[in-house]
């Protein structure tokens, strides 16, 4: 009898070390929860191509080069349109393959975003996350690209539109959202995303080919006290800088406050419910929509506060709606013009679209946001006359 409880017992333990080194398996060093993780998502497949290689190649060289105060830095990225997306994590020296995907994944699908968050929330916990949209975008309009751009094997180029982002990232609150891409700060993607993240810093206008300044920003990402504020203005200032041809389209870019969003919502709202409606000089309102021949991108984006002053004079409205962005956009910075010639004299650093500009409303699916439907549409197309 005692020979068998000895077996037994050899048997309970051979079973348990056994045990704990599948608990292990399972669970490796890596997935150690750390205080900040950031994803940076490159839908990077385009066509006009960005330079995917350069900034990439800019953050090995600044994780080389910076303490990440125990942060980790992950990269998704798929560069051609066969080609086989990579999970990747940039340390010291290091570039660590986390995960790869089928060759040919749509990088601009939804669900596709949602998998690889998912993923760099189970390969790298974190106490919070922040996430870096890199690719193509146009805004709210769609279809262009909205918000990124991949193509498939014949070249025809997909995209995502804000809603189906929103649908990606939304409830999944990031600590903050950087848009390392061209017209996202405009307040019907703004308000779309409003419960994706903490912050999100975005530009109301294009943003250079060359991207961000990795080199200044990644260090900020990942210190102990995070500026956001300072992240707004190294990429002002590295913008500002720029002498390189194809470099000089100025920029305007802010930091919003995204819990500070309805009270601007319902600041608007009061103006149109008081205003009676009537059509506006569009030429005279700020734009920050113009390309280089200052047409292309021209009656989408205009400025936000400058045209509430132009539908109206009450005072007290306009304080309300101050008062409001003033909390909502604790920082907004910009150059003196877009491309050198276009001023920004009364950029306050947050676009609108304004419906009577254009038929852009069904044609690019402008109806299909919900601050048409909560703003817009009660005020521009409703039946009722009372103001």
């Amino acid at each position: 009898m005692k020979k068998f409880r000895y077996i037994f017992l050899l048997l309970s333990v051979v079973l348990t070390v056994l045990s704990a080194c599948k608990e292990s398996d399972d669970n490796p060093p890596y997935a150690t929860t750390v205080s900040r993780t950031v994803l940076v998502y490159m839908a990077a497949n385009n066509s006009p191509a960005l330079p995917h290689q350069m900034n990439y190649n800019e953050m090995v060289n600044a994780v080389n080069s910076t303490n990440l105060n125990g942060g980790r830095l992950i990269v998704f990225k798929k560069t051609s349109s066969n080609g086989m997306p990579e999970l990747i994590e940039l340390k010291k020296d290091q570039q660590i393959t986390l995960k790869s995907y089928p060759a040919g994944t749509n990088t601009v699908d939804p669900e596709v975003m949602s998998e690889v968050i998912a993923d760099v929330q189970s390969l790298a916990p974190a106490n919070e996350y922040g996430l870096l949209l890199w690719s193509h975008a146009s805004g709210w309009t769609s279809p262009i690209r909205s918000w990124g751009q991949d193509k498939d094997f014949t070249g025809a180029e997909r995209e995502m539109s804000i809603p189906d982002l929103a649908d990606a990232i939304s409830e999944k609150q990031f600590r903050f959202i950087y848009m390392d891409c061209c017209f996202m700060g405009n307040i019907e993607t703004l308000y779309e995303l409003r419960n994706a993240a903490d912050y999100i810093i975005a530009s109301s206008t294009e943003t250079p080919y060359s991207g961000m300044d990795y080199a200044r920003n990644i260090p900020e990402f990942f210190a102990t006290t995070l500026d956001l504020k300072q992240i707004v203005a190294n990429t002002h200032d590295a913008v500002a800088s720029l002498s390189r041809n194809g470099d000089e389209c100025g920029i305007s870019i802010s930091l919003y406050d995204m819990a500070k969003i309805m009270p601007v919502q319902n600041a608007v709202k009061a103006i149109y419910a008081a205003t009676p409606k009537k059509s506006v000089d569009i030429s005279s309102i700020q734009q920050y929509g113009f390309d280089q021949l200052g047409s292309h991108w021209s009656n989408y984006f205009f400025d936000l506060r400058h045209y509430m002053g132009c539908i109206t004079s009450n005072a007290t409205l306009l304080n309300n709606l101050d008062n409001a962005m003033s909390q909502f956009i604790p920082l907004t910075l910009h150059t003196d013009k877009i491309w050198q010639k276009f001023p920004l004299n009364n950029a306050h650093g947050v676009s609108v679209f304004i419906p009577e500009s254009s038929n852009l409303q069904s044609i690019y699916h402008y109806d299909e946001l919900e601050w048409y439907a909560d703003v817009v549409a009660p005020y521009f197309f409703s039946t009722s006359t009372a103001h």
